[in-house]
C-alpha cells in the first residue's frame, strides 16, 4: 500500500495543500461474492464446472485532496476517491469455451473536516477526521461462451451466452477515522490514514444485454460499499 500525499506542514505560512494517494478498501461486499459463488455453482451444475470467483471485499484506492488548513487545530478538504476491482471466472474444455467476469468499483466527492488535537508526541502530528458527500456506485457482470457440437460429423461452436450487465446508484456517504504526519522533510512528511466509510446502497439499477437485447433491470443482491478506507504516503505542502 503506497500513497502519494501533498498537504501544508505549516498551516500559518502555507495554509494551501494538494494530496494524491493510492491505498486500500475493505468493503462489506460478502452478499456480491455469495452471488458470485452461486453463479458459478450453476454453471457447474449445468455441466460447466468454471473456476471458482476472488473475493470482491478488497480493493484498490485512489485519492485526490484538496485542503486548507489556517491554524493549527482544524483542516477542511475536499476529497476524491475511487476504487476499482475486477475479478474473472473461466471453463475451457473440449466442449465449451466461457468467461465470465465481475466488477466492483466507487467514486467518492466528499467535504472533510480535520481536528488536531492539542496533545500530540513531538515527533508527530494526529488528527481526527469526518467526512460527508457523495458516492457514486456501480458494477459490472460479463459473460461470454460457446458451445462445440457436430454437424454432420464436423465440430461446430454454437452461442452459450452472451449477456453484459451495468449498474449503478448515488447515494449520499459519511466517513470518520484517524491520521498522522510524521515530518520528513522541511514542508515534506509521511502521512497515514484510516477511515470507516458508512455507505450501504441496497439495489441498483441498470441495463443488461442479452445477445444485443437490452433491458432494464434491478439488481437481486444488496450491495454495501462500508468498509475501511486505509492509505499512507508523502505529505508536501503547496
Amino acid at each position: 500500500m503506497v500513497i502519494l500525499s501533498i498537504s501544508a506542514l505549516n498551516a500559518q505560512n502555507h495554509p494551501w495543500s494538494l494530496t494524491g494517494s493510492a491505498g486500500m478498501a475493505i468493503l462489506s461486499l460478502g452478499a456480491v461474492d455469495d452471488d458470485n459463488a452461486a453463479d458459478a455453482l450453476g454453471w457447474a451444475r449445468q455441466g460447466y464446472p468454471i473456476s471458482r470467483f476472488a473475493s470482491l471485499n478488497q480493493a484498490l484506492l485512489y485519492s485526490g485532496r484538496l485542503s486548507y488548513r489556517q491554524d493549527r487545530e482544524f483542516a477542511v478538504s475536499l476529497i476524491a476517491l475511487y476504487s476499482l476491482k475486477t475479478v474473472r471466472a473461466s471453463y475451457h474444455a473440449a466442449d465449451a469455451d466461457l468467461e465470465l467476469s465481475r466488477g466492483i468499483g466507487s467514486t467518492d466527492v466528499i467535504l472533510g473536516i480535520a481536528y488536531y488535537p492539542a496533545a500530540r508526541p513531538y515527533f508527530l502530528e494526529w488528527y481526527l477526521q469526518a467526512t460527508f458527500g457523495l458516492t457514486f456506485g456501480h458494477a459490472t457482470a460479463t459473460a461470454t461462451g460457446v458451445s462445440y457440437g457436430n454437424v454432420a460429423g464436423v465440430p461446430t461452436p454454437q452461442p452459450l451466452v452472451e449477456t453484459d450487465a451495468r449498474f449503478s446508484k448515488t447515494k449520499p456517504s459519511v466517513s470518520a477515522g484517524a491520521g498522522m504526519d510524521i515530518p520528513l522533510l522541511p514542508r515534506v512528511a509521511l502521512k497515514a490514514e484510516g477511515l470507516f466509510r458508512f455507505a450501504q446502497f441496497g439495489a441498483m439499477s441498470g441495463t443488461v444485454t442479452r445477445f444485443g437485447e437490452q433491458s432494464d433491470e434491478t439488481t437481486t443482491i444488496q450491495f454495501d460499499y462500508s468498509g475501511f478506507l486505509l492509505t499512507a504516503g508523502i505529505r508536501i505542502e503547496l
